[in-house]
């Protein structure tokens, strides 16, 4: 009997080690680190809007839960991490509206040239009930991909810039080789523009910019700037042919895995992304332009811009047939919207200098 007494006792002694072990080696509330990725310069906003969110995560939860910000692709192109995302190999990603649109098609919505008018009318619009529909839309879409879309942030425009000619019309367009995002309705845009789209790897667009392979490209204010492209290019003109906005996505396999009072504090954060955004998006993106203005570079803009919106007509109609009738026809109804929330900004501001 006693010996019986004293094995129980041992086993009972030695659960109770294990359950320490256990519990020294995975403390309830072990510091988790998230992985943020993007494919831009860490002057971006994807990158500073991360590294804002990932202070304000920090603060929120003690330290239970971190962000690490890995810019330029370090985790991979923008497909590659959201296809990380929805595996759990990637916990966050902030990228472009573009490809996003490939995984959750109602946000190709906000791939169509010329819907805005410029950063305000963009503003309006995702400040207010449309944009709050918009995001409503993508979040449902998302859920059923494995991808949770937390915002969408960013006044921010593809501007195209080009080595032959100053734009002041349409009819500059006609002929130019421009580089685009393998994006089927950016190339679409260009086409109906009179250029002649080329969808080359990012990597090399430098050195076609330099060599004439190319005779331009487009992209974010912060982009062109951070790659330099305006030593290879002389013109640029403020043209709002397609959003270059950011989507702020997480993965639903890390979502589900941290506890309830985590991702309350974590959904609390995500305002912090949005303003950092919005806010770089329009400073920093006027700074940008500046530097490149002393450097050489020549701007313009275009006022009217009647002359683009009839002609890209086309690309609309090729979306809503690529699209699901059901995704077709809420697309259809949430650009007459956009169009209305667009008649009254009466006059666009495009970037402003910041301090």
């Amino acid at each position: 009997m006693k010996a019986t007494r004293k094995l129980i006792k041992s086993r009972l002694w030695m659960i109770a080690l294990l359950c320490v072990l256990f519990l020294w080696a995975n403390p309830v509330n072990a510091e988790i680190t998230l992985k943020y990725g993007h494919a831009n310069v860490p002057i971006y906003f994807y990158h500073t809007a991360g590294v804002a969110f990932g202070q304000c995560l920090e603060q929120a939860t003690g330290g239970a839960l971190k962000v690490k910000v890995f810019p330029q692709g370090q985790l991979g192109g923008e497909r590659d991490i959201t296809e990380g995302l929805q595996l759990g190999s990637v916990d966050m990603q902030a990228t472009s509206i573009g490809v996003t649109g490939t995984f959750i098609p109602s946000l190709s919505i906000l791939n169509l040239p010329f819907l805005f008018k410029g950063p305000k009318h963009w503003m309006a619009v995702m400040d207010g009930p449309v944009g709050q529909q918009i995001l409503g839309k993508a979040r449902e879409e998302g859920e059923q991909v494995g991808l949770k879309v937390l915002a969408i942030g960013a006044p921010d425009f593809r501007l195209p810039m080009n080595n032959k000619l100053p734009i002041n019309s349409i009819e500059d367009f006609k002929g130019l080789k421009i580089r685009t995002m393998q994006v089927p309705i950016h190339m679409k845009a260009y086409e109906n523009i009179g250029a002649s789209p080329v969808p080359l790897p990012f990597g090399e667009l430098y050195t076609a910019l330099q060599t004439g392979v190319v005779d331009g490209n487009e992209n974010g204010p912060l982009t062109l700037l951070g790659k330099k492209f305006y030593e290879v290019q002389k013109y640029m003109v403020l043209l709002p042919v397609v959003s270059n906005g950011g989507i702020f996505l997480m993965s639903k396999v890390t979502w589900d895995k941290i506890p309830g009072d985590q991702q309350l504090a974590l959904t609390k954060c995500i305002p912090v992304w949005r303003k950092k955004m919005d806010q770089d998006a329009l400073e920093q993106g006027g700074i940008a332009i500046q530097k490149m203005k002393d450097q050489g570079l020549q701007v313009t803009t275009i006022e009217d811009l009647t002359a683009f919106t009839s002609a890209t007509k086309p690309a609309y109609e090729w979306l809503y047939g690529e699209l699901p009738k059901d995704t077709s026809e809420w697309i259809r109804s949430m650009v007459e919207k956009i169009r209305e929330v667009g008649t009254t900004i009466q006059k666009e501001e495009w970037y402003v200098t910041g301090k």
